[in-house]
């Protein structure tokens, strides 16, 4: 397989997992994603959309729902009143907890049958792969 095919192939792979082993938790993979990408000091709106790759009314939409279910946040920044920051709410965390473990469990049963030696070559070939992809992401915002 071509590079592009086996990204694709990951790509549908990994959602595909992350909806199995996030079924039970009352959110769309669109909110796990979001949730997922909040940091605990928060994150301001634009910076959100650059990181998830999505426009600010997509965004914004699905702010809105995890808002009315008290797994979100919004307040005004301090250092810009025009800007918004986005915080994760107790409820908010507690059900990124259990996305954390529910990745964390797929995780351990994927790499199960990796040898130590090729568990240590798939964790670097992973970092690798992520630090080119946040460089791609930067070069072609």
């Amino acid at each position: 397989m071509e590079f592009a095919e086996l990204l694709k192939q990951l790509l549908i792979d990994l959602q595909s997992i992350f909806r199995k082993n996030n079924k039970d938790l009352p959110l769309s993979l669109a909110q796990v994603i979001v949730i997922s990408s909040i940091p605990i000091e928060g994150i301001n709106m634009t910076a959100l959309s650059q990181r998830l790759g999505v426009d600010n009314s997509t965004l914004t939409r699905l702010i809105d729902i995890l808002i009315r279910n008290n797994f979100i946040k919004r307040k005004i920044s301090p250092n810009d009143r025009r800007s918004k920051i986005i915080f994760l709410t107790k409820s908010g965390f507690d059900i990124l907890q259990k996305i954390e473990l529910n990745i964390d469990y797929a995780a351990k049963q994927i790499f199960s049958q990796f040898s130590k030696e090729d568990k240590i070559i798939a964790k670097d070939l992973l970092s690798m792969l992520h630090w080119n992809m946040s460089k791609y992401k930067l070069i072609n915002k």
